[in-house]
């Protein structure tokens, strides 16, 4: 083994006021393990980063967002379509801040856009 791998296995700081039984780093801390992007996870909403599936018009503003453009968006799960979850996605236009709603459809394999936006055809 490496001195490079053995490095990487034992790399966690460990202040001299902890101990096992308080549990884990994060816990003592007081952090989720997912930090920021857990921010409104009591809700059920995680925060990923989403990439546009086509391009779309925003409703807005009426600007082109491209295919491929990457957003931070809202994840949260809105229901389930036999044993497939159903997610939606909300994340802000770059352009002008519109609220954009894109949900998944497991029923067709596509993404379907709810609200804030338009799909080009």
């Amino acid at each position: 083994m490496s001195s490079l791998a053995a490095a990487r296995a034992d790399n966690f700081y460990y202040p001299p006021e902890w101990t096992p039984e308080q549990g884990s780093l994060n816990k003592f801390h007081g952090q989720h393990a997912l930090r920021e992007r857990a921010k409104k996870i009591d809700q059920g909403i995680l925060i990923i980063r989403f990439e546009m599936p086509f391009n779309i018009w925003c409703g807005g503003c009426q600007s082109m967002i491209a295919k491929g453009v990457r957003f931070n968006a809202e994840k949260k799960q809105v229901g389930n379509y036999y044993s497939t979850k159903i997610w939606s996605f909300t994340m802000k236009a770059p352009c002008c801040k519109q609220e954009i709603v894109i949900q998944t459809d497991p029923k067709n394999c596509l993404y379907t856009i709810i609200s804030g936006a338009e799909q080009k055809k």
